[in-house]
């Protein structure tokens, strides 16, 4: 049996209403070409939220360090299909407003073939995200998760 994986991830608010999400590269191993909420595993000794600073610069580069990490907006558990892993989720707020009025896209430094996109939340595609993200981001796109005020 694998043992449980912590995961962060970040809800990007451009704005009360907007989100910034990626695209995982068509070589990704998992879920090539999905979008997905930006972060990753949390390393042992890690505490979550510098988990998820330290995955946003990794992911999106050094213009990443400004965002403001805020409060968990959601804790999801998921388990994969065999051998898949059992995983815990810890979504957090991210508030990108010091991006809003800037050309912050081309200030991120990004994986070959990923790409950071925005989408106002009635226009987020669920049906381009990973499965397992799927249900929480439609509560997000239907306003019932809202950033924090």
């Amino acid at each position: 049996m694998q043992p449980r994986l912590v995961v962060v991830a970040g809800l990007v608010w451009l704005g009360p209403h907007r989100l910034v999400v990626q695209r995982r590269p068509l070589h990704a191993p998992h879920g090539p070409g999905r979008l997905e909420l930006p972060g990753g595993k949390v390393e042992p000794g890690e505490a979550p939220r510098a988990a998820l600073r330290r995955e946003l610069v990794e992911e999106w580069g050094p213009a990443a360090a400004d965002l403001s990490i805020g409060p968990v907006a959601e804790i999801l558990h998921h388990i994969y299909p065999a051998p898949g892993p059992e995983v815990l989720l810890l979504l957090y707020h991210v508030d990108a407003a010091v991006w809003a009025t800037s050309a912050w896209q081309t200030a991120l430094r990004l994986e070959a073939g990923a790409a950071v996109l925005a989408f106002d939340l009635p226009d987020l595609p669920l049906d381009e995200f990973l499965a397992a993200d799927r249900e929480f981001l439609a509560e997000v796109r239907a306003g019932r998760v809202r950033p924090p005020a």
